[in-house]
């Protein structure tokens, strides 16, 4: 299937689903990402501001001990950056908040970065919504990176191309699936 073909199947199975079921599977995810080590030992985390059909992480925003970081855009360097999740938010370019000051991180402050997506395989390649913000985000980045996705998203291959980002791990509703061995 094509990358085209699979975010159709993705979308048609999330319609099917619905915004509750979305929602109840979305929390065993959050259950499982918290186990992980790498989530447990990180003192400062990328994450992201999720549309409604992505995984809500944003129970974890509140773990004690953690820096959220979020996707904000640096008009300076012309890219979306990592910045400190703060009180006070705006609409980005794309209508999702984003800090209103942003305080970026730097190169090797984070421990984990939390990767939302369309798909993703066995090889820890990802499929996001066709825009490359995150393979032009993550390699900014030193951090281990995890996908998160519904289960029905962890597919077996999907296809790649040389600039796409791999993930360190996949973490769904069902199972943790470590990759960093594959690549």
């Amino acid at each position: 299937m094509t990358k085209a073909e699979i975010r159709t199947q993705i979308a048609g199975q999330k319609k099917a689903l619905g915004f509750q079921g979305l929602a109840a599977l979305g929390g065993k995810v959050v259950q499982k990402l918290q186990t992980l080590d790498a989530f447990r030992s990180a003192r400062a985390v990328g994450a992201y501001m999720p549309l409604p059909d992505e995984v809500d992480i944003t129970p974890i925003f509140q773990t004690p001990g953690k820096k959220i970081y979020v996707p904000a855009y640096d008009e300076a360097v012309g890219l979306y950056r990592l910045a400190r999740l703060t009180s006070e938010l705006n609409k980005g370019r794309f209508g999702i908040p984003e800090p209103a000051v942003p305080v970026f991180a730097a190169e090797d402050e984070l421990d984990l970065i939390i990767v939302p997506g369309t798909a993703f395989d066995l090889a820890g390649r990802r499929i996001g919504r066709g825009g490359g913000f995150y393979d032009r985000l993550l390699p900014q980045y030193c951090a281990v990176r995890a996908g998160v996705c519904f289960g029905f998203q962890h597919l077996q291959s999907i296809p790649a191309e040389e600039h796409d980002i791999r993930m360190d791990v996949v973490v769904t509703d069902t199972k943790i699936f470590n990759v960093c061995d594959e690549h």
